[in-house]
C-alpha cells in the first residue's frame, strides 16, 4: 500500500489555568485530526521537527526551535 503524507502544525504549547482548561487544550488536538478526517486523512503521529538559524548580523550564535506537527496519511 502506498501513501501520501500532509503535515500540519501543532500547538507548541498549552496554556492552561485549570484541570478543565487542560482537559478542553487537549480536546484541540482531537478538532484538528477530526477536521483532516472529513478530507480523509488519517491521523498518523505527533512529531517535533527542530530548526536552526543565525542570530543577529555577525551571526555566531544559533537560536535553537522546536515545533510540533501532526502528521497525516491517506492511500494514494
Amino acid at each position: 500500500m502506498a501513501y501520501t503524507y500532509k503535515t500540519v502544525p501543532a500547538p507548541m504549547a498549552l496554556l492552561v489555568k485549570s484541570k478543565t482548561n487542560t482537559e478542553d487544550a487537549i480536546r484541540g488536538f482531537s478538532s484538528i485530526i477530526n477536521a483532516e478526517g472529513t478530507d480523509g486523512w488519517e491521523f498518523y503521529s505527533m512529531e517535533t521537527i527542530t530548526t536552526q538559524e543565525p542570530q543577529g548580523c555577525i551571526g555566531g550564535q544559533l537560536k535553537t526551535t522546536n515545533y510540533n506537527m501532526l502528521v497525516f496519511r491517506r492511500e494514494q
